[in-house]
């Protein structure tokens, strides 16, 4: 399995990713996740893909989506920012980062 992080997964671009991976779920799983402000369409994500983290923009984004997620049931770890970001980039399990932002 080839391990892959997708930032922007609630973009255009993102969504159409997950797309693919989802049609080719025996080759690649998703590791972890990154949106904006989206915490919705990240929460819907999050609870189809079971990534192991999800980083959100901002704090406040963050603290909304992990709370839902823990009343989903889920224990996506989730982290918020630049250090966030950089985190699921390099995590030694991720082969593939589709980077779908600015």
């Amino acid at each position: 399995m080839i391990g892959v992080t997708v930032l922007g997964s609630t973009g255009s671009i993102g969504v159409n990713t997950l797309d693919v991976i989802e049609r080719h779920s025996d080759r690649y799983q998703v590791v972890a996740l990154s949106a904006n402000r989206n915490v919705g369409r990240m929460l819907e994500q999050c609870l189809k893909f079971s990534p192991k983290y999800a980083v959100m923009a901002d704090e406040q984004a963050a603290e909304d989506l992990a709370n839902k997620l823990r009343e989903k049931g889920s224990d996506c770890e989730v982290q918020w920012g630049v250090d966030g970001l950089i985190h699921i980039a390099a995590l030694a399990e991720v082969e593939a980062v589709m980077a779908a932002i600015v």
